[in-house]
């Protein structure tokens, strides 16, 4: 995704919403994602712009489980929606056993045709285990797989997706952690390509993005200190060069973007710290920091009233004609999460800051 082409990509990117409920435990399994119809013709074939000011509070709220998080939206030209992924936490799981309710998951899918009024579809399908995850082969002391974390490119006609796979359910942290590549025509059923080969077998929350010739990966480390790294490749297949990308560690779920003529690198600070940015004159290395928001539970919109976590970005042209930065995050209430957006604006000093308030006037609340 670089120069032009990562903004047409970048343009198709992220979101979520609901009420706040008093789940009851849930043993409910989530129904698979069906191909929604055929849009009319007269629906746009380039991304629509997401009017920030009408986006509901919450955004979304996974129907199922209640979990939705580490979201990730794009612009999907094939069914000419808003596609939003997501990992879909089983928040609700009756008599949950230490973190086996953070396992087993599958990645969730909802659409929009605005990007503000978000339905759930389903969950991604395909081989490998992807679409029934806890009918896997795994490895940990319950039966399964688990899905985390996705990221999406489309190029050439193509989606790309690089998720997390980890190697079982797990009732703690442990276990083997890769990132792996499928590809898909619809953006719903997906073909297994292959396993990246990075820099240890504990990394997980991959984004994909392009400078010039060169595809470029960053993802946590947790071999590593919990860095994020990066490796590069020439066709999204064979990854190399894996090198530390960040000073500080202790972080996750890094995104990079390129927004008002700079590259930014944003991650979610471990232990609720917030999401630190950082600037690169070239989206690759000499990153320095510079803010960190959403690290204080200051939000008035519906459960909005926490720390923000996992970042993920839509760049659009803004009302002003500059790019409007857009940031979909996640909150917690207890085990159950939703999604949020607010937008990144950067101020006269060089830094850049989220005012999450800022439209809470005109969001509704759902």
């Amino acid at each position: 995704m670089r120069g032009k082409t990562f903004f047409a990509i970048v343009s198709l990117f992220l979101g979520l919403a609901v009420h706040p409920l008093t789940a009851q435990p849930s043993t409910a399994q989530p129904p698979t994602a069906q191909p929604p119809t055929a849009q009319p013709s007269t629906q746009p074939t380039n991304p629509v712009p997401i009017d920030i000011a009408r986006a509901p509070a919450p955004l979304f709220d996974d129907p199922v489980f209640h979990g939705a998080s580490d979201p990730f939206v794009i612009w999907n030209p094939v069914k000419r929606q808003w596609f939003m992924y997501y990992t879909q936490r089983r928040a609700t799981l009756a008599n949950p056993n230490g973190v086996d309710w953070v396992h087993g998951s599958a990645i969730g899918i909802a659409t929009s045709t605005d990007g503000t009024d978000w339905k759930y579809l389903g969950t991604c399908q395909g081989d490998h285990d992807l679409s029934e995850p806890l009918k896997g082969n795994g490895l940990g002391p319950e039966p399964g797989v688990t899905w985390w974390a996705p990221c999406f490119v489309y190029e050439g006609n193509t989606f790309h997706m690089f998720v997390t796979e980890v190697d079982g359910v797990y009732t703690r942290w442990m276990g083997n952690r890769n990132i792996l590549h499928f590809a898909s025509d619809d953006g719903v059923t997906w073909k297994f390509i292959n396993t990246c080969a990075l820099n240890s077998n504990r990394v997980i929350d991959p984004t994909v993005y392009r400078t010039n010739d060169t595809w470029y990966m960053v993802y946590k480390d947790e071999a590593a200190g919990s860095h994020t790294y990066l490796s590069r490749s020439k066709d999204m297949l064979q990854w190399t060069d894996p090198v530390q990308a960040d000073s500080d560690g202790s972080q996750e779920a890094p995104f990079v973007f390129h927004w008002r003529d700079s590259w930014w690198l944003i991650v979610d600070a471990l232990g609720s710290k917030g999401l630190r940015i950082y600037k690169s004159p070239n989206g690759i290395d000499h990153w320095v920091f510079n803010n960190t928001v959403l690290a204080a539970a200051d939000g008035t919109r519906p459960r909005d009233h926490a720390v923000g976590h996992h970042p993920g970005m839509v760049i659009q042209p803004g009302p002003d004609g500059k790019e409007q930065c857009l940031l979909f995050y996640f909150t917690h209430q207890r085990s159950q999460t939703v999604i949020l957006l607010a937008e990144l604006e950067l101020g006269a000093d060089g830094k850049v800051f989220c005012n999450r308030n800022k439209y809470a006037a005109t969001q509704p609340a759902k």
